[in-house]
């Protein structure tokens, strides 16, 4: 489904004509429901959904070897979450190496000293305030005559689901084309909201509940129910000789 396809999805399952509500609006309340169940899938599914590779450029003498999250532009999206880091460490090598993510507290010396001294062969990095800190600092000799465009780093991570506009193709949803009605049923809150109607949005969004719950259960192909199984206590059974 386009992103128009299921913004008339929502109009219909309203009885709403596109006339009672701006477009503008109309437009918010499929972002805010996108996201909406973009983020649900990311905190119930666990299954690392959204996952993209971004390339990045090395730059020389970066300070403290910070590179701050990709943000979105017209040819990808923002990175939310970053589950890795490999690294060229020179120009001239044919790939990239992993790099270990460390936790800065637990190091034995000052960042400073592993931006100077670690070795390339064993690079390293900590998240912090979606910035990426990487060692060792890459130095001019590192890199090619012309940097810019050099994608010395990639990043694995889950994306960022930014607004779309009404003529957004289907690629760019994200949501598995199985579950995109459930954006529209996500609308339907604010719809009935913006007409005053404050029975009918309570009930839509107690629907967008069970329709995302729903979504879950098909999505992760489990049971469910919370129910659990244990080995039953056989301390004061008597067996006989």
């Amino acid at each position: 489904m386009t992103a128009q396809q299921i913004i008339d999805l929502a109009l219909s399952n309203t009885h709403t004509k596109a006339a009672q509500i701006t477009a503008e609006n109309l437009l918010m309340f499929f972002n805010i429901s996108r996201k909406a169940v973009g983020r649900y899938i990311l905190a119930e599914v666990d299954e690392n959904f959204f996952f993209q590779i971004w390339k990045r450029d090395a730059v020389a003498s970066q300070e403290n070897g910070e590179y701050p999250y990709p943000e979105a532009d017209n040819d990808s999206a923002g990175m939310l979450k970053c589950l890795g880091m490999k690294v060229k460490g020179l120009s001239t090598e044919t790939y990239h190496i992993n790099a270990t993510e460390v936790d800065i507290k637990t190091l034995a010396r000052d960042w400073s000293y592993y931006l100077s001294n670690q070795s390339k062969n064993e690079p390293i990095y900590y998240i912090a305030d979606e910035s990426i800190f990487l060692a060792p600092q890459f130095v001019a000799g590192d890199l090619p005559d012309s940097p810019s465009g050099n994608n010395q780093l990639k990043l694995y991570g889950i994306a960022k689901l930014i607004d779309l506009t009404a003529s957004a193709a289907a690629s760019a949803i994200l949501i598995p084309d199985d579950h995109q009605q459930v954006i529209s049923v996500g609308m339907e809150e604010y719809i009935y909201k913006a007409r005053g109607k404050r029975n009918e949005a309570l009930t839509a969004k107690q629907d967008f509940e069970f329709q995302l719950n729903d979504m879950k259960s098909k999505m992760t192909n489990r049971d469910e129910s919370k129910g659990t199984a244990s080995i039953p206590d056989d301390t004061n059974l008597q067996f006989g000789e």
